[in-house]
Parts: C-alpha cells; structure tokens; sequence
C-alpha cells in the first residue's frame, strides 16, 4: 500500500466535509443530541428521587460511546455512498488506487470524525450536567477500542452490501446500528435480557464492552475477561466482514455493476 494514495483519499473527505454542512452536521448533531436527552433523563429521574448512584455515569457515559460507535459505522458507510451519489465511483477504479488503500483512507478520516463527535458529546455532558468522563477514560480505553473495531467491521460489511446491491439497500447504512442497540445492553445490563436473548448478546463485542464499561464505572477495575471476549469477537467479525467485502466486491465487478451505480 502506497501512503500518499490514502492521504489523498483523506484529504478528499476533509474537503468534502469542509464543504458540505450536511457532513458537519452528521458529525456533531447527532452525539450532541443524544447527550442532551440522555441528560434530560437523568434530571427527570434526580427530581424524583428515583436516580441510584453511579446511574448518572452509566447512562451518559454508555450514551458517549454509543454515539460514537454508531457515528463510526455509519461515516465508513456514508464515505462510499458520496462517491456513488458523486458518479466518481469510476473515477477510483481507474486510478491506480487499490480497494484497501481506500478503505485505510476511509478508516483514517472516519476516526478523526469520530473523535471530533464523542469529544463534542463529552464537552455537552460537562457544561450542562456536570459530567466529568475524563477520570473514566484510560480504564476505558481498551473497550473503546472494541467498539472501534467491531463498528469497522460493520462498515466494512455494510459497505460491501453497497458495492453489491448498489444505493438499494444504503438505509443499512444508518438502520443497522438499531438492530445490534437492543441486545448490545447499552443502557441496561446483560441480566435484563430474557435468558433465551442472552447467548445471542454475549455474541456480540458491543455487549463486552458496555457491560465491561458499567464494571469500571461501578469502581470493579478492568475485568479482562470482558475485553478478551471482546478483542476474540472483533478479530472473528472483522476478518469475516474483510472476506465477505472481498467476495462481494469480485461478484459486483464480474457482473459489471461498479458501471451501474447510481
């Protein structure tokens, strides 16, 4: 892989997101409101008496980091699909440019707009509910980066749904997140699953990582089995997800359909 060829691809998504507000917006918008309601939540609840301690920190701490896995996934996605709407899907594919110096571009970009997002979110939460994130952080580290690497994986899948079916099927793009929420145990722990839902939750490296969150929260440290299973999940879904967008991109371009988009 060349570097200056992902620094183009880069800086090509800087521009775009320079240029566009529709982009900003997607960035900030959306963690921002999802702290704002959050927050509303938990005054509602300390108003009534009804606000256990710690829960201030569990929902908006899980609300930060929810964002920003959902604001990864989607950007991966929502990158590709500029390109389409564009008509410089073409324009790629006949520049030397390979399909992985692309999405390492995409991968570069959508992390700098994630960060910018969850620090937004966490800058919202201390202003106006006096919600400090920071001391949490380091002991989070590890379980961000879990939800980093299972949101790429998404994309990436995601993606290549796009490449195959075309703009058909880019409501993916922003509904696929909703359907990993209710078993990711985001807000709730894992015991408030009907037990039959449980396996299926357990399966999922977003459920390692907010339960692992609410034990670090909760003053029970780092609990390394939680990452573990976390880390192991994000390996199998990723490289599934890497395959599987490998085989989608050779089926769409031995059909002729990378000429077809629209």
């Amino acid at each position: 892989m060349r570097f200056n060829r992902i620094a183009a691809v880069v800086e090509r998504h800087l521009y775009d997101a320079r240029h566009n507000l529709e982009r900003v917006t997607d960035t900030l918008y959306w963690p921002v409101m999802d702290i704002v309601v959050w927050g509303f939540l938990t005054v509602f609840l300390a108003q009534r008496g009804n606000l256990r301690p710690g829960l201030i920190s569990f929902l908006l701490g899980a609300a930060v980091l929810w964002g920003m896995f959902r604001a990864f996934q989607r950007d991966l996605a929502v990158s590709f699909l500029t390109e389409v709407w564009s008509h410089n899907v073409m324009g790629l594919l006949t520049t030397p440019l390979t399909i992985r110096e692309y999405l390492s571009g995409l991968l570069i970009i959508n992390l700098l707009k994630a960060i910018v997002g969850t620090a937004a979110a966490t800058i919202v939460a201390f202003v106006f509910y006096s919600y400090d994130f920071f001391p949490y952080l380091l002991a989070l580290l590890p379980f961000i980066l879990v939800l980093i690497i299972f949101a790429l994986a998404v994309g990436i899948l995601v993606t290549g749904l796009i490449v195959r079916y075309t703009t058909k099927i880019q409501s993916f793009t922003w509904s696929i997140t909703g359907l990993v929420m209710p078993f990711s145990c985001v807000f709730y722990p894992l015991t408030a699953l009907p037990r039959p839902l449980r396996p299926l939750a357990l399966a999922l490296p977003t459920t390692q990582a907010f339960e692992g969150l609410r034990q670090v929260m909760a003053g029970g440290g780092l609990s390394l089995a939680r990452l573990g299973s976390g880390l192991a999940l994000d390996c199998a879904y990723l490289l599934a997800a890497v395959a599987i967008f490998d085989w989608l991109f050779r089926a769409a371009r031995a059909r002729g359909l990378l000429v077809k988009m629209e």
